[in-house]
């Protein structure tokens, strides 16, 4: 059943505002304005839930007991009056009192007396956040590797965290913890700039080199020392780094003299490098130095019911950071979500989570939100030609006039886009809406103009004539 609430406050415009946020959540809302208009829609439609704005909080204590609820009411207010507020609902029921501060959606289900559901607490390894055994298979062997010294290579698909991970066995790995941690990206440069950034340079050792500099091994002296993506380093260098590893020294290029250092190393990639091995693109005595300990991070689509849990941690990240209001995943978007085989695992997720937050209308983020990619087949949703026909009496007035202008508006830039053959400058003029107002409607309704081309302007007739179209 629709949670009928009333919202009394005594400005109409941010009523109606807070109207349109908990109607997109399932509510059904009426607003009031004045105390007697309340008194009215309280006699006629009995909501389940009152809404109080701080003044109509600080309301003189004997009308509020005339304010029957049949539900709890809330009195949204700051902190100066909540005492006053607390007092003026004092012997009128079962009533709860709230700071302003906390979520719409917390504050609701509270009222309602439901248990608000928060998401898990990360595991032991900071930001690593998920229940399936693939994970927990991974977190154990993790955290018996983070306190020794051996070397720990992590395998894994693109985006599945490799580094997150390293950071994580640094921050776990006393006392390394409390010195650097420096990762260098093998694959972002060329083998001579790798080796001048591994090994440090003197001054003149090549042209360019204007003064000393040390390398990254030194800087990750008694620290932990990240190769990420360790099977793109040339095999040239690989011998080089190979006895430096070993022997915890090195010679700066065009330098003389021998620097000692002291790292845990950390290598990642997403390589088979056994494979590499095999093929003579690694040196296998490189691979058995670094494959001490090795872990693999499982893909995502192999951990089972982890989608959901990291969706809405995004979620709940980007919400406040890009929105500045709370939002929530429909149903259907999580099952959408869950059975999307993710080849671009944790950062591909996160990214379209952050996506579908900033470009949703709303506080419920719908499959009308969702990229195109993740839909079956890569096809937009689909929508008739003319509205369906929508059981009006088993919705409210207004859920019913949403449904039949989604499906219009949709209907409709479908149509004068498939008229104008994708051009939406034309489009947008013969619909007499200005362009900005026409792409939002695109992306509201997930229209994509390049799937409207133009025709052939001939075509072979029956006669096997050529007619202009």
């Amino acid at each position: 059943m629709t949670p009928r609430t009333l919202i009394l406050h005594c400005d109409r415009k941010t009523a109606e505002a807070g109207r349109q946020v908990l109607d997109s959540s399932g509510y059904q809302c009426m607003v009031a304005t004045g105390f007697e208009e309340a008194l009215a829609l309280l006699e006629s439609q009995c909501p389940q839930l009152l809404l109080l704005d701080p003044n109509a909080a600080s309301l003189n204590s004997s009308q509020l007991p005339k304010l029957n609820c049949q539900g709890p009411v809330v009195a949204v207010t700051t902190f100066d009056t909540l005492n006053a507020a607390v007092n003026a609902l004092k012997g009128n029921g079962a009533r709860t009192t709230v700071e302003q501060s906390i979520a719409h959606r917390e504050l609701l289900l509270q009222a309602f007396g439901l248990r608000c559901t928060r998401l898990p607490p990360p595991p032991a390894f900071w930001g690593l956040v998920g229940t399936s055994p693939a994970l927990k298979e991974t977190l154990e062997l993790t955290q018996k590797a983070a306190h020794s010294e051996a070397s720990i290579l992590l395998c894994g698909e693109s985006g599945t965290g490799k580094e997150l991970v390293a950071q994580a066995i640094h921050t776990n790995s006393s006392p390394r913890a409390a010195r650097a941690f420096v990762a260098v990206d093998c694959a972002a440069l060329p083998e001579s700039l790798l080796e001048a950034e591994l090994f440090g340079y003197e001054k003149g050792a090549f042209t360019g080199a204007i003064r000393t500099k040390p390398g990254l091994m030194e800087l990750a002296h008694r620290g932990t020392l990240f190769l990420d993506e360790v099977g793109e380093i040339p095999l040239s260098l690989q011998a080089k780094l190979l006895r430096a590893l070993q022997e915890k020294e090195h010679r700066r290029v065009g330098g003389t003299h021998t620097i000692h250092f002291d790292v845990r190393v950390l290598a990642a990639t997403s390589r088979d490098l056994l494979q590499c091995v095999k093929e003579g693109s690694f040196r296998q005595d490189l691979f058995f130095r670094l494959n001490v300990i090795p872990i693999r991070l499982p893909p995502l689509r192999e951990r089972e019911g982890d989608v959901t849990l990291l969706a809405n941690y995004f979620l709940e990240q980007y919400s406040e950071i890009d929105t500045g209001m709370s939002k929530s995943f429909d149903a259907d978007v999580l099952r959408v979500l869950e059975s999307y085989p993710w080849p671009g695992n944790v950062r591909e997720l996160q990214n379209i989570v952050r996506r579908m937050c900033v470009l949703a209308e709303g506080s419920v983020i719908t499959t009308r939100d969702l990229p195109a990619e993740l839909l079956p087949n890569g096809e937009q949703l689909s929508f008739p030609a003319t509205p369906a026909p929508i059981k009006s009496c088993e919705l409210t007035f207004m859920e019913a006039k949403r449904r039949y202008v989604n499906l219009f508006e949709a209907a409709y830039m479908r149509g004068i886009l498939e008229r104008y053959t994708g051009n939406v400058s034309r489009a947008a003029e013969a619909a007499d809406v200005d362009r900005k107002t026409f792409y939002r409607l695109l992306r509201k309704h997930h229209v994509q103009p390049h799937a409207f081309p133009a025709q052939d302007l001939f075509a072979a007739s029956s006669t096997g004539r050529w007619v202009v179209t």
